[in-house]
């Protein structure tokens, strides 16, 4: 998965990955997002490394970074499809360390009543 930049994904973030996630890699890899985003301490440093950003960000946050840009990053929702931005955010979601479980948006936990080892109120 040589891109422009030629840096490729490092395997360990391509092994054990969802058919999804795998094309978000790629779609990582194809607009280069490799030249402003390390993994593994390869590639650019502009922008934060992403080995980890799933611990930093929430779903609904990563798609709203991808798309509207923020910082020094810029905007990519004219760049990518629908499906590219869902790819992408699957592989970026995935990018969190074994035994630890991406980000979470706590009001949306409790808003849906799903139990994260805490009771979620249901009262009015």
């Amino acid at each position: 998965m040589d891109a422009w930049s030629g840096i490729p994904i490092p395997n360990q973030f391509l092994k054990n990955r969802t058919a999804l996630e795998r094309q978000g890699a790629l779609v990582f890899q194809v607009k280069q997002c490799h030249n402003c985003h390390s993994l593994a301490n390869e590639g650019g440093k502009r922008g934060p490394a992403l080995d980890a950003v799933a611990l930093r960000l929430t779903q609904d946050q990563l798609i709203r970074q991808v798309i509207q840009g923020g910082g020094n990053m810029p905007a990519y929702g004219k760049n990518l499809s629908p499906a590219e931005t869902t790819a992408l955010v699957a592989f970026l979601e995935s990018l969190h360390p074994a035994g630890q479980p991406p980000a979470r948006d706590a009001s949306r936990t409790l808003a849906l009543g799903v139990k994260t080892g805490g009771a979620a109120s249901s009262s009015p």
